[in-house]
């Protein structure tokens, strides 16, 4: 491995005292240009590159925000992150991606050790367990995304996020309106989404005057491991000639069901899209989420904020747009 070029050796190879290398790399304002220029030559002919630990240490910043979100693999969450990550690198920060597959377990693991390593901010869709985040990270900024936090951390933190249950009540008022005669539900509980949706489902169904059952909803986890089951059984069970899926993942395992069963009246609609339904053999009606905008949305806020401008909480909810196929 080869050795880290020292700020000695620089000094030495452009004639200049220790303490004016250290002012070209901290404070070049109040250097000779010139001497900049000579300087900073010199270390790009000894390819040198600062020790960003020490500068952190320094500086008390890492230029380093946290992104911890339930799973990667989501297109929502995969685009949300894109434009995490795109604002970020713009504004000079790094962005470390966490998944905790929904388990609370793993997201305080994940707060821990960005705050261990320093992280400046964090950028979080939360599990929905009661964690006292405060407590936890210190006077670290947080941004929730997707997710409302509990009321006092919501009092706390910005936040970014979607109308769920309007989005919601529009897909089904939707599927009603275009003949479905019972609609079913299959949506994750997890934090506020879930709930949120599952009203706008509710709230659809009433306004239409059609019957309220609890057996019309089924409840999976957000990875969408049961849903095959689930819908089949809503299916078989209920005869219902409409479902609206919660989440992408969800909808993915209802179409596989239906390919199987060979079952082609089935009318659809789902909280996101993608734009691979335009070729789905169904017509999908979905909620179409901002997901890019949330993500810069929500980096723009965590970096105004560690930027020092003075602001109160933020709450930014942004509108879903509802595409008819």
């Amino acid at each position: 491995m080869a050795s880290q070029v020292t700020i000695k050796e620089i000094a030495r190879h452009a004639g200049v005292s220790e303490t004016t290398v250290s002012r070209v790399l901290n404070q070049p304002k109040i250097v000779n240009p010139k001497t900049v220029a000579r300087v900073k030559a010199v270390m790009k002919e000894l390819n040198y590159r600062p020790n960003a630990l020490a500068q952190s240490m320094r500086n008390h910043t890492t230029n380093t925000i946290g992104v911890i979100i339930s799973n990667v693999l989501n297109p929502f969450f995969s685009t949300l992150v894109r434009g995490i990550e795109d604002t970020a690198t713009k504004r000079g920060y790094s962005v470390i991606v966490c998944n905790t597959d929904e388990n609370p377990e793993k997201e305080m693991q994940y707060i821990n050790m960005l705050v261990d390593r320093q992280a400046d901010g964090i950028i979080l869709a939360s599990t929905g367990h009661k964690l006292d985040y405060h407590a936890i990270v210190g006077d670290m900024p947080i941004v929730f995304i997707d997710r409302k936090p509990s009321d006092e951390d919501y009092k706390r933190y910005d936040t970014v996020l979607v109308n769920n249950e309007e989005g919601s009540f529009q897909a089904v008022d939707a599927l009603i309106r275009r003949g479905a005669h019972r609609v079913n539900a299959i949506v994750s509980p997890v934090a506020t989404t879930g709930v949120e949706r599952l009203a706008g489902f509710h709230r659809a169904l009433k306004e239409h005057h059609m019957r309220i059952s609890e057996q019309d909803v089924a409840l999976d986890d957000y990875l969408g491991y049961h849903t095959a089951e689930l819908a089949l059984n809503l299916i078989q069970t209920n005869d219902c000639d409409a479902l609206f899926c919660g989440n992408n993942v969800i909808l993915m395992n209802v179409l596989h069901v239906l390919k199987e069963w060979q079952i082609t009246d089935m009318q659809l609609a789902v909280f996101d899209n993608q734009p691979w339904f335009d070729f789905a053999n169904y017509p999908i009606i979905s909620v179409d989420q901002p997901a890019y905008l949330i993500g810069t949305k929500s980096m723009i806020l965590l970096a105004n904020h560690l930027a020092g401008q003075a602001h109160s909480v933020t709450h930014d909810m942004v509108q879903a747009k509802l595409v008819i196929r």
